[in-house]
């Protein structure tokens, strides 16, 4: 994951999501916190060339984390996916 950007920027974040192992695209969605935030907003994954990620715009400078939720029934796992900072 690229980890710095300018705050004027938008750009699109690929995020790679796996659960045991194995690549997931599917039935993903994104939640981006302040650092020690934890994740209450959900939104649907960004695709761009085949990648699926979130767009980075509009955030005040600081370090945030990136999380996905994989709706995979029985199971939701919620995963923390890093950080980027905003500069």
């Amino acid at each position: 994951m690229r980890n710095l950007y300018p705050r004027e920027s938008v750009e699109f974040q690929p995020v790679s999501v796996s659960v045991n192992g194995t690549a997931v695209t599917t039935n993903v969605e994104f939640a981006i916190t302040e650092r020690d935030g934890r994740p209450a907003t959900w939104g649907s994954a960004v695709s761009l060339s085949g990648s699926i990620g979130v767009m980075v715009e509009a955030l005040d400078p600081g370090v945030y984390t990136v999380w996905a939720k994989v709706t995979s029934l029985p199971e939701v796992p919620v995963i923390d996916c890093g950080f980027f900072t905003i500069t």
